[in-house]
């Protein structure tokens, strides 16, 4: 799957799926490191039809905080400045409304498949040896390198 790196925001991601549409905005599922401190997580993307480089994360470890009584007034604001260049009071609740309706989607979503993408012996090998660890195995006391 293609990567997308939305505009403004510090985060390579790769799109996993497409989750749905509400109303002019489109929600989809990406996979990423949203410089959160918890390495590549799940993370809704949540852009308005015609401007996907305005769009914004919606990251697992942030679920949350958007379902708090206070996010409207805090947290969905100024994404939805990004999201709508000018956020209107309709804009905002447009947008809430959005994440709401996918949370449930990111919450169930699965464990990062880069992260499970090849788990050869040759893969593990090739992993050690980047990282400077030698890979052995004894057998009858004798000790024999890969």
């Amino acid at each position: 799957m293609p990567e997308r790196f939305a505009d403004g925001q510090d985060a390579r991601t790769t799109r996993h799926s497409h989750i749905g549409r509400k109303g002019d905005l489109v929600v989809e599922l990406h996979y990423g490191d949203f410089k959160t401190g918890r390495r590549r997580e799940a993370a809704l993307f949540v852009y308005q039809v015609n401007r996907p480089q305005y769009g914004v994360f919606v990251p697992m470890g942030d679920l949350w905080a958007y379902a708090e009584r206070d996010a409207m007034h805090t947290i969905i604001p100024p994404i939805a400045d990004r999201v709508y260049a000018f956020a209107t009071r309709d804009g905002c609740f447009r947008l809430l409304d959005a994440i709401l309706d996918f949370l449930e989607d990111l919450k169930n979503a699965r464990p990062d498949p880069e992260l499970f993408k090849d788990r050869s012996l040759d893969a593990f090998l090739e992993s050690c040896a980047q990282e400077g660890l030698e890979f052995f195995t004894e057998i009858d006391g004798k000790r024999t390198t890969h």
